[in-house]
């Protein structure tokens, strides 16, 4: 089946299953589409929690009753209450009863509401948070996935496509923090990169720090991406199960006690039954130039790869004070193939493996001593492996190679509230790291072993302060690092402020300080098969210095009349940068060299809303370059700087029906390029760095989903995507090769047409 017919043939089988299940709601109307309708045709915007209003539906209602009777209908029909608290917003809260819980937690405020989807908000200190339980949709994004969603803000990037490759604000992978209910994840990619290793139906929110970064945060100098699950103890038994062209997951929420929920999860890939054109896709995606592909004087075979995922969280409401929360996360990818070659007339059969593996475990506690005073502890257990056997068939040499990082992390934060406006957070930070690298050989027999550790103790400190019409908002924070290895001390100031000038327009002035004992580093672009080749690395403050960060940026916004403008200015500096972590595939790719990186950036965004229909359109414009001054004073572009990234998105909504299309477009990266010659003293005879650019990067993609009742208790989800509508042939990557005395051109090309479908069903 040709491609195109393949794609049109799933538009066709998604759109046949919204009609055939349209029938199922035409008595009834999800809330969440009767909250839309009402902000649209009234004045007014609803504030609620999304949980509190996920899977309501409501009676179809008489739209030409006046609004107030609306509410009351509502309000009959659901065990919600609607509260008109201005003249402006309406607040929707549930029913309570005198066994319901204390809420322990404030709302932040929210700035912008809606920001690009529904459910994507910008909070009052620069935070973006992305809240799945009531999402809208995005093009090419059919599932709840935390890290897809992310990349469509401005300002966030990935250079390669890879999902586990976020370059925000111009920073590498390595200096993100990623963490899952607060524990850090050292993965965060399945297909080695390519999908989400978070199970989406796990995450409730997640949010986004690009600066500002509240003094809690330690150990990253670039972005910190949070993702969470919900809070909120479930009192009645909910599962889903769902398959997708790549994968198959069940989830389970089980109330357990009175107050206390068990809530699991589980997802693998289906290649093991059957493969789909999407999974081969990705799969001809994550494997090219690499070993499984690359030899020619060897016959691969019998190649096996799978994935999975499990997660578990258990909440405990122990009294209308006490909250406890447990969670276990395990990730997994394998890949393993046979390498046969002919060897003295006989043929020599060799099996190569490659397994990617991260276990964490946490465990959380808050307690509300009183209403003014309260307390959270945090710890987490983070193991993360990435193991490798390259065995050669022709020459009998097998290479072992691992790469192990364990941390132990406690945290314990104190919060008083010394008015109505004012808060002081205080806090101790424990981190404790060990990276072992290990490389085995035989045929010769050598090998090598560094067992690295660091020791970072942290005390913290905010003040916020929101004024009482919630016009400003200041945050001012500080954050004092000891490194024991080192006996070195940091110190982090931090700071936000947020200024509404008139009633929709804004300022915000954003700056932080950060710092980072460990970082990816490549060795050899071969290593571990070439389809992993980062390894941790902790510091050493010689070959490996801690890197520290210096940002300010400056940000205006207007909001009115369904209309949204925004803008962001940046500085970023990054001192202690090796060129081993930076991916260099030219004269510095075996270089240890030691610089800096240097970032200016402004991000537009420009947002209509029409009724049902969203349109917005986001441009960056960037200058990131590198400074190494062992070699020379002069900068040059970097390898992830993308100069130009512009996007326009559409899509609708209408009773839990969902059309998304985008279009993406950005320079191409830069590369650098060799001389007419080719060679010089019998190596590439390399020119200026990163002085060429690859062709633009265009990408179309679309997407449709739709929610029914299938039954009073059952709810179905189908829905479609496809990335690269257009099949366009993008470039990501480009670099050199020698083979028998020949130069080669390697050109790496980002995915082609792939189609998703998903079918979900929720009890």
């Amino acid at each position: 089946m040709s491609k195109k017919l393949y794609t049109y043939l799933l538009i066709l089988i998604c759109f046949c299953c919204s009609a055939l299940n349209a029938q199922t709601t035409k008595d009834s109307i999800a809330l969440p589409q009767v909250i839309i309708e009402l902000e649209t045709n009234y004045k007014y915007n609803f504030s609620y929690a999304d949980h509190d209003i996920k899977e309501v539906y409501v009676p179809l209602y008489n739209k030409e009753m006046p609004f107030i009777d609306i509410l009351g209908f509502l309000e009959a029909n659901t065990s919600l209450v609607f509260k008109i608290v201005s003249d402006k917003f309406i607040a929707i809260t549930k029913k309570r009863s005198i066994l319901t819980p204390e809420k322990i937690e404030e709302l932040e405020t929210i700035l912008i509401s809606n920001y690009l989807a529904r459910g994507i908000s910008k909070k009052d200190q620069g935070t973006f948070e992305v809240n799945f339980d009531n999402f809208g949709v995005l093009p090419g994004l059919i599932e709840p996935d935390a890290l897809q969603t992310l990349r469509a803000l401005p300002g966030v990037e990935s250079i390669n496509e890879k999902i586990s490759d976020l370059n925000i604000r111009g920073g590498t992978q390595d200096q993100n923090l990623v963490l899952w209910d607060g524990i850090r994840m050292y993965q965060s990619g399945h297909f080695f990169g390519l999908i989400s290793a978070i199970n989406p139906y796990m995450t409730q929110r997640v949010s986004l720090i690009k600066n500002g970064t509240n003094s809690a945060y330690g150990n990253s100098v670039s972005g910190i991406i949070s993702l969470a699950t919900s809070d909120q103890i479930e009192k009645d038994f909910h599962a889903e199960a769902g398959v997708n062209y790549l994968s198959v997951y069940g989830l389970v929420d089980v109330p357990v006690f009175k107050n206390s929920s068990v809530k699991i999860a589980a997802r693998s890939s289906i290649n093991g039954v059957f493969k789909t054109p999407t999974y081969n896709q990705y799969y001809d995606r994550a494997f090219q130039n690499t070993e499984i592909t690359d030899n020619e004087q060897s016959v691969k075979s019998n190649d096996e790869f799978s994935f999975y995922d499990l997660s578990l969280r258990w909440l405990y409401q122990a009294s209308k004070k006490d909250f406890f929360r447990f969670n276990v996360i395990y990730l997994d990818n394998d890949l393993s193939f046979l390498e046969n070659a002919m060897v003295d007339n006989q043929v020599n059969t060799k099996t190569s493996k490659l397994s990617q593996s991260s276990l964490g475990v946490g465990l959380f506690y808050k307690r509300a001593w009183s209403d003014v005073f309260k307390t959270k502890l945090q710890y987490y257990f983070s193991d993360y492996r990435l193991d490798s056997k390259n065995a050669n068939a022709i020459t009998s040499q097998d290479l072992a190679q691992e790469n192990d990082v364990i941390e132990n992390s406690f945290k314990f934060i104190t919060s008083w509230k010394l008015d109505p406006s004012l808060q002081w957070e205080n806090g101790l930070d424990f981190i404790k790291t060990r990276i072992d690298n290990v490389q085995k050989m035989t045929n010769p027999l050598s090998g090598n072993f560094s067992q690295l550790y660091a020791t970072n103790y942290a005390l913290f400190s905010t003040l916020s302060f929101k004024s009482n019409d919630l016009r400003t908002s200041v945050q001012l924070g500080s954050r004092l690092n000891y490194f024991e290895e080192f006996n070195l001390f940091l110190f982090e100031p931090r700071f936000s402020l947020n200024q509404k000038v008139v009633e929709h327009l804004s300022f915000e002035f954003l700056g932080e300080v950060k710092s980072q004992s460990s970082t990816q580093i490549i060795d050899f672009q071969k290593d571990f098969l070439g389809i992993e080749n980062r390894r941790w690395q902790l510091s050493d403050q010689e070959e490996v210095p801690i890197l520290k960060s210096y940002q300010l940026s400056l940000g205006v916004h207007y909001h009115k009349n369904n209309w949204l403008a925004s803008t962001e200015a940046y500085t970023k500096k990054i001192k202690g940068i090796t060129s081993r972590s930076q991916g260099f595939q030219d004269q510095y790719e075996y270089a240890s060299l030691i610089g800096d990186y240097y970032i200016r950036g402004i991000d537009f965004l420009l947002k209509r809303r029409f009724g049902r229909l969203n349109a917005w359109a986001s441009y960056s414009l960037t200058n990131n370059d590198y400074t190494f001054k062992s070699i020379s004073e002069e900068a040059f572009d970097s390898n992830i700087e993308i100069t130009n990234s512009l996007s326009f998105t559409t899509s609708y909504e209408y009773d839990q029906l969902k059309i998304s299309g985008g279009v993406k477009w950005r320079s191409g990266k830069h590369y650098t390029p060799i001389s007419a010659e080719g060679l010089a003293n019998n190596q590439f005879d390399y020119l200026a760095p990163n002085s060429v650019d690859l062709d633009s990067y265009v990408r179309v993609d679309f997407s449709a989903s739709k929610q029914f009742p299938i039954h009073p208790k059952i709810n179905a989800y189908a829905g479609i995507s496809i990335w690269n509508v257009l099949d366009t042939k993008n470039i990501v990557n480009t670099y050199y090769e020698r083979r028998n005395d020949k130069i080669f051109t390697v050109k790496q090309e980002g995915l082609g047409i792939t189609p998703n479908l998903i079918f979900r069903l929720m009890f």
